[in-house]
């Protein structure tokens, strides 16, 4: 089964999403805001994501950007979730690197529809692993970076 990931602040709609996604059979995880939802994440496992816009400590779109800019998790799939259907606010979460906007409120088939099609075209296993393989040359790099007397050879001019 994939594994959710529902960030948003309101306890409620928290509660209505997991009930909806786990009848559909899916597993969720919850986040009551942006630093819940990153820690969420980096235990890995999670499939997707359903981000609220308005969180307190870190917007939804700016959450967004985050999982964007990681390499471990800039492959993920997201769909932001928000009352404010604005065309600027859509955008703006798009631009952001959402993959999907749906606004609230929303039928429990439309979710279903668009959770089908956001599995459906997530990543290829080849991509998954080549954004791993950036993630580990990354790491390498930072070490280096900090440890540069792990160095076993240096050039010194």
């Amino acid at each position: 089964m994939p594994t959710v990931l529902i960030a948003d602040d309101e306890v409620d709609h928290r509660e209505l999403l997991t009930l909806a996604l786990r009848r559909i059979g899916y597993d969720v995880v919850t986040a009551a805001d942006s630093a819940g939802a990153l820690a969420r994440l980096s235990d890995g496992g999670i499939d997707v994501a359903l981000i609220d816009v308005r969180m307190p400590g870190g917007s939804g779109i700016e959450l967004c950007r985050q999982i964007r800019s990681s390499p471990e998790t800039e492959l993920l799939p997201i769909m932001v979730i928000s009352a404010d259907v604005h065309r600027h606010q859509v955008m703006t979460a798009l631009h952001a690197g959402a993959d999907d906007f749906l606004p609230k409120p929303f039928s429990r088939d439309d979710l279903t529809a668009r959770m089908e099609t956001l599995l459906r075209t997530r990543p290829s296993a080849v991509a998954r692993a080549a954004a791993a393989a950036r993630a580990a040359l990354l790491a390498t790099r930072h070490a280096l970076v900090d440890e540069p007397a792990a160095v076993p050879y240096r050039y010194t001019a």
